[in-house]
């Protein structure tokens, strides 16, 4: 179930990987997922297998897939990837001192040798090393945080006095994360996607797709697969067209020469 425009409807989640040259789909899936926090390791299987076992350098997603799951699986292939950071990872424009906002995960500086996030009180938020949650908690001291002068910016829950902050196993990667997509290296890169991964869905609907023929998983992936075949005509096409008429211009410059 997908909720879109205020209702909720059956829905399959098209995922496609592109090639930064010619906009062509070297790998698709459909999945079953509502969000994308855990395509990165299907995207890969089908990559893999379309384009037999050809290693991935480079890759860069957008704030759907950053996930402590997502972040460990281009971790552990070893892929130089660049994954736009969501809302709640992102400094505040806004300093403390000079605004009565509300603190967000940013505020809280991570210590990754202790485990711990630090407050801008200077407060440690620790976690139970012993849990066995998939979620790791990091909670402050209830008695510091009734007194802390900032408290009102950092949480209004009654329930609870401590500030909590919810995080996974990968919190280091996301950190790491966080800080690569803040250089202007990393940035450029980003901006390319736009160009890059976006089109493709445009140009197919434009084509006149909005929607499955079909019904259940397994058509639906070979009807998705057909519309990916499609487009990777149109690029083909173009990508060879493109190259012909640069080979001719090369050849008119040589006689010209």
């Amino acid at each position: 179930m997908m909720s879109k425009k205020g209702y909720c409807e059956y829905s399959y989640n098209a995922q496609i990987t592109v090639d930064s040259d010619n906009q062509i789909i070297v790998g698709q899936h459909v999945s079953q997922h509502a969000n994308d926090v855990q395509e990165v390791e299907p995207a890969l299987r089908a990559l893999s297998g379309a384009t037999d076992g050809a290693a991935v350098d480079k890759w860069s997603m957008d704030n759907g897939y950053f996930s402590g799951s997502n972040l460990h699986t281009v971790e552990r292939h070893e892929i130089d990837a660049y994954i736009a950071t969501d809302k709640a990872e992102k400094p505040a424009a806004d300093d403390l001192e000079s605004s009565d906002r509300k603190f967000v995960k940013a505020d809280f500086a991570y210590d990754s040798e202790a485990d711990v996030f630090i407050c801008p009180a200077g407060e440690k938020l620790v976690t139970n090393p012993a849990s066995k949650s998939k979620r790791k908690s990091y909670r402050a001291n209830k008695t510091v945080c009734r007194e802390c002068p900032y408290r009102r910016n950092c949480s209004d829950s009654k329930k609870e006095a401590g500030r909590v902050i919810r995080t996974d196993k990968f919190e280091k990667a996301r950190q790491a994360m966080n800080k690569k997509m803040e250089t202007a290296g990393a940035k450029a890169i980003y901006e390319r996607r736009k160009v890059i991964a976006e089109p493709p869905f445009g140009q197919i609907k434009e084509s006149g797709f909005r929607g499955f023929s079909l019904r259940g998983k397994e058509k639906v992936s070979a009807e998705f697969s057909l519309v990916c075949t499609a487009h990777n005509i149109k690029k083909f096409v173009k990508a060879v067209s493109t190259r012909s008429i640069r080979l001719e211009d090369l050849k008119e410059a040589k006689k010209a020469a």
